[in-house]
């Protein structure tokens, strides 16, 4: 009992919060040694693609998938926290053909970019 209290007034009198961030586990195909940018799992793809998007700060992040002709095919803003988020994007139903991925900040600064093809 005296050591649940000496715990409980140890805590109490402490002024640092520690906030734990879940650790994600990054696949080695994903790996990135750069402070940010974007990679893709693989570069011919078929349902879907996994990608690192690896962010300088937590925020709000815009991804557009354009085709062969730097037409956007789709774009979404996503929320993201510093370093690495591995995200699944869905292309199965897309033609067979080129893309091109990009990242961007939700101001518009440019991130990275990473071509793919559809099987």
């Amino acid at each position: 009992m005296k050591k649940l209290i000496l715990l409980f007034l140890f805590i109490s009198c402490s002024d640092t919060i520690y906030i734990e961030r879940p650790i994600q586990e990054v696949p080695e195909t994903l790996f990135m040694p750069q402070a940010v940018g974007l990679k893709l799992e693989s570069y011919i793809v078929q349902d879907k693609v996994r990608i690192n998007t690896k962010l300088p700060q937590d925020g709000k992040y815009r991804i557009k998938i354009l085709d062969f002709s730097n037409t956007i095919i789709n774009q979404e803003i996503i929320t993201g926290k510093e370093g690495d988020n591995i995200l699944n994007i869905y292309v199965n139903s897309l033609p067979v053909s080129s893309y091109t991925v990009e990242l961007y900040t939700n101001t518009n600064d440019f991130i990275g970019r990473q071509t793919f093809s559809m099987k």
